[in-house]
């Protein structure tokens, strides 16, 4: 492991931009029931993909290409829809109660 990615192992938001996206290669060791096992990067991290979200005809021993991308619309859109869930549940709209109508 590199001394960058030992430093970003400890802060992984160090020297990323909003937009930035992250490919990380993968290997598919094998498939069971509905899911992928699927080894990632060099340090074989095991993460286990429903098959729904594989590319079609996936198989054990096929390599893929992973693409993470922060979404800050689908959070902004989140934290609005939360932020206006609180305050229909707060007494007197006050969104910073912590007593809630039932």
């Amino acid at each position: 492991m590199s001394t960058n990615d030992k430093e970003r192992a400890k802060d992984p938001d160090q020297g990323k931009s909003a937009n930035e996206s992250v490919a990380v290669k993968a290997f598919v060791d094998r498939i069971e029931s509905d899911f992928a096992v699927t080894l990632l990067g060099e340090g074989g991290d095991q993460i286990d993909v429903p098959i729904q979200y594989m590319p079609s005809g996936i198989k054990a021993g096929d390599h893929l290409v992973i693409i993470f991308q922060l979404d800050p619309e689908s959070r902004e859109a989140t934290l609005k829809n939360i932020s206006e869930l609180k305050r229909e549940l707060t007494k007197n709209n006050d969104p910073q109660q912590t007593e809630f109508k039932l």
